[in-house]
């Protein structure tokens, strides 16, 4: 499958970075992600391949890193033009990219996935080339495939699909975004818990230490020396009580 026409005139506002490659197929705007456990080898993207998203090939971007070696230039930051096709309906501005069954090509987000960014402007109206593929269920399907301006931001999309019916969209992405992956609702609900109960068990700790302290002090002014240590003492405990709820949050997300 060759470049739309629009590819020809278009340029990255972007910044890329070099990485090898063995995929012959690379062209502008296609979806890379890493090959394998390599962190300085692409291929192109699918959805077998979504988790390992780096970004985009670009075409003069307008910065580019570790040219030389590097036989590939990838867009891992800015706007520049992404192939896209219609698989999941037609692209519109604002719309979330992740990669689809054609390799190198995006498609819209509808559920929850990695996403490659945001896309910039519709795909209607500009050039494009129609390819037959052939869905899950074995039926020929007829797709449109063209280029759209994309800001690149790769990040964990939680889409319509996701069960979190009584959670803020703002905390299910949040967690989405520190496990790398779907969080499932009853991991970020026991995550937030176990933040509140730490901060509240800090704040009762270093509440009953201050009221205490201003009573000793009142009582037995000279007292004061030993009061200070034992509030210090205290804000020790209170901070190790904090980082320790915050580590175990973590592990509740990612495990």
């Amino acid at each position: 499958m060759g470049t739309p026409a629009a590819a020809q005139d278009s340029s990255s506002v972007a910044i890329s970075q070099g990485f090898r490659t063995n995929d012959t197929n690379l062209r502008t705007g296609a979806l890379v992600s890493l090959e394998g456990d390599n962190s300085d080898r692409v291929e192109l993207a699918n959805r077998e391949r979504v988790e390992q998203l780096v970004g985009v090939v670009g075409d003069k971007p307008l910065l580019a890193l570790s040219i030389g070696a590097s036989e590939a230039q990838v867009v891992t930051q800015g706007v520049t033009p992404v192939l896209v096709s219609t698989i999941n309906g037609d692209i519109k501005a604002g719309d979330k990219i992740t990669a689809s069954s054609i390799n190198g090509v995006g498609m819209k987000a509808t559920g929850s996935s990695v996403i490659i960014g945001t896309a910039r402007e519709d795909l209607s109206g500009k050039p494009t080339q129609e390819v037959t593929i052939t869905d899950a269920e074995k039926n020929s399907k007829q797709v449109q495939i063209g280029l759209v301006p994309v800001q690149i931001n790769i990040t964990y999309f939680a889409g319509a699909d996701t069960a979190q019916n009584f959670l803020p969209p703002f905390l299910q992405q949040m967690a989405n975004s520190i496990a790398g992956r779907e969080v499932p609702v009853l991991r970020v609900v026991v995550g937030l818990l176990l933040l509140i109960a730490g901060f509240v068990g800090a704040g009762i700790l270093l509440y009953s230490s201050v009221q205490s302290s201003i009573i000793s002090i009142g009582r037995n002014p000279l007292s004061e020396k030993a009061v200070n240590k034992s509030l210090l003492q205290v804000g020790l405990i209170a901070t190790v009580v904090l980082l320790v709820t915050v580590f175990a949050v973590y592990l509740v997300l990612t495990l």
